[in-house]
């Protein structure tokens, strides 16, 4: 299962992300996540410092390098602009019950719009497959969203 979390800059996405993934875990859930870097800028986004071996090896010229720890793994690939359904398809590589997704505004999945202002909200209007809308800063927003999310992600299984 596939759930975007979308809505515009500082609407309170990664927030709501944090806060599923949370929820989804003390359910018992496998989470994964994908986010999607959406700042126009020649910019790219920051990676883990070169005086770690595994970075010694991406600098040299590595497409990809892998790191595994005792619990963890870690892994940089050099690829081009991927498309959502690429990303998932070729990059998550966990047994999970939901993949959430940061942003990708534009893809074809069930989305969450978080927004702060009706203006906000109205700006997005014609995203497809919303199924919930929610005002990050509304005092009982986050309780009302638990409980869709978690009856959501029921039927769905």
């Amino acid at each position: 299962m596939i759930l975007q979390i979308v809505g515009l800059k500082n609407s309170g996405k990664t927030t709501l992300v944090q806060h599923s993934v949370k929820l989804l875990k003390e359910h018992h859930y496998m989470v994964a996540t994908i986010k999607h870097h959406g700042h126009q800028s020649e910019h790219d986004i920051t990676l883990q410092q070169s005086n770690v071996d595994h970075m010694k090896h991406f600098d040299a010229g590595a497409d990809q390098s892998i790191v595994q720890g005792y619990e963890y793994q870690q892994s940089v690939t050099r690829t081009a602009k991927q498309s959502l359904d690429e990303i998932i398809s070729q990059s998550v590589t966990i047994d999970s019950n939901i993949i959430l997704v940061e942003g990708f505004k534009e893809a074809d999945f069930n989305k969450v719009l978080v927004y702060r202002t009706e203006s906000d909200k109205n700006t997005l209007a014609e995203l497809s497959n919303v199924k919930y809308y929610i005002n990050i800063d509304d005092q009982d927003a986050l309780a009302s969203y638990d409980e869709w999310l978690l009856s959501f992600v029921n039927k769905k299984e």
